[in-house]
């Protein structure tokens, strides 16, 4: 049975270390995970913006180099926006300036001034500039004309792009600004949120386009599988409570057994030698006194011989319990060997208050038949300390001294005063047979029976 604990106690512990370390191993996959989901789709959508401007570049590159723009302006303006969905554009030439319906207002922007600069400076070659005014891109050439398109923030981003990123279940969001932006950070929990920033940088015409996506960091304590984790620890803790149980529940009954007398249930010798001994350092320490009751139950053998052991055991239960019955929370009240009890009773100091407490016992002892129709008596013995000795070796003896007197004399007790102890420190009686088989030695073997 020990094994079995043993097992259930090691399978319990195994159980609960291997489904933390799973638990937390499948947090870190999933944020790892979400890390990766997150990264990819600032990937995705920074990639896409690159590519729509460098499309971008390309086509108004290929329109402002053409040498018939004035005779075809119109047909170049619808051939961008057809290019891109939601652009705009304008080209200013010598004829004028001619933009789509809602677009006037392209060519006197600031951004449009500077991507014309830029451009001629580069040799008529198109550039991109960001402008935060009208959260757009402008991609402007100035060659043969000027062409300017405009292209919203939002979409920068083609759908191919968008597609995969909802297929990652992230979230991105472009944004301009006029700083030039070089850094991709991440990924960084915000607000309950996995975050990736990632730009792009237009160093010459002062500006970037910042991508940030996010992912909402809904891993939880136990990694979306709450109720199977949940089960695991819970069954492990189950199976180490019980084995933890049963652990303290045997090492309590070996303690019980240590310091408890099987048949009775009272403390036994051992235990009751310690707790006197501990009440004797305090009577000392305080000045106080106690009194140590030994008690011999009359006629015993005969119900043993007459009516067999068993009998005889209830004889001891229903007698103990009695014993208990009469004596004060604070007393104890042990076993100490066969049929013999003895009872330690602290704050007792004079005579009187022994007389009584040995009364009230022997009452209750011998009022009504203990077990059946067979009814006991005892013979009890009492002495004091300091009066009569001042260990429990002295104790005893003194006591003892008085429970044989009171047997022989047919009397329920004897204070150890009533008793005539010579200055050898040995009784008068004869037959006094004398402490030392109630005092057992160091660790002796078992207690000898009267």
């Amino acid at each position: 049975m020990k094994f079995v604990r043993l097992g259930a106690l090691f399978g319990s512990i195994v159980l609960l270390v291997a489904t933390s370390i799973t638990m937390f191993g499948k947090r870190s996959h999933l944020r790892d995970e979400i890390d990766s989901r997150a990264v990819a789709a600032a990937f995705v959508a920074a990639e896409s913006v690159q590519s729509t401007l460098d499309r971008a570049v390309a086509v108004v590159d290929v329109a402002a180099q053409s040498t018939d723009v004035s005779s075809s302006s119109d047909t170049t303006i619808d051939a961008l926006v057809a290019s891109f969905d939601g652009g705009q554009a304008c080209v200013v030439d010598a004829a004028g300036e001619r933009c789509t319906a809602g677009a006037p207002s392209l060519v006197v922007s600031d951004a449009f001034e500077r991507g014309s600069q830029l451009s001629s400076d580069q040799g008529g070659q198109a550039t991109v500039v960001p402008d935060e005014a009208s959260d757009g891109m402008f991609v402007v050439a100035d060659n043969v004309a000027t062409i300017a398109l405009w292209l919203p923030l939002d979409d920068l981003v083609s759908e191919e792009a968008n597609e995969s990123i909802e297929a990652l279940d992230v979230t991105t969001d472009l944004e301009i600004t006029s700083a030039e932006v070089e850094e991709t950070t991440g990924p960084a929990s915000v607000d309950g949120s996995t975050v990736v920033t990632t730009s792009t940088t237009f160093p010459e015409a002062g500006g970037s386009v910042v991508v940030t996506s996010s992912v909402g960091d809904d891993v939880g304590l136990f990694g979306g599988s709450t109720a199977v984790y949940l089960a695991l620890l819970g069954f492990g803790t189950v199976l180490i409570a019980l084995a933890g149980g049963t652990f303290l529940a045997e090492r309590r009954s070996l303690e019980r057994r240590a310091t408890t007398d099987e048949l009775t249930g009272l403390v036994n010798r051992r235990e009751f030698e310690r707790l006197t001994d501990e009440a004797l350092l305090d009577a000392s320490r305080f000045g106080t006194g106690l009194c140590i009751m030994l008690i011999d139950l009359n006629g015993f053998k005969q119900v043993n011989d007459t009516l067999g052991h068993q009998f005889g055991d209830l004889v001891l239960e229903a007698c103990a319990d009695r014993l208990v019955t009469a004596v004060r929370d604070t007393d104890v009240v042990g076993r100490w060997g066969g049929d013999e009890f003895v009872i330690l009773l602290p704050g007792l100091e004079d005579g009187t208050a022994v007389r009584r407490s040995a009364e009230r016992i022997a009452g209750q002892l011998g009022t009504t038949p203990v077990v059946g129709d067979v009814s006991m008596s005892g013979a009890i013995g009492a002495a004091l300390y300091p009066r009569h000795g001042e260990t429990l070796d002295e104790l005893v003896r003194a006591a003892d001294v008085a429970m044989y007197e009171a047997k022989s004399s047919g009397v329920s007790h004897r204070l150890a005063d009533a008793i005539s102890i010579d200055l050898a420190g040995d009784t008068v009686t004869d037959q006094y047979i004398g402490p030392d088989r109630r005092r057992h030695p160091e660790d002796s073997e078992a207690d000898p029976v009267r």
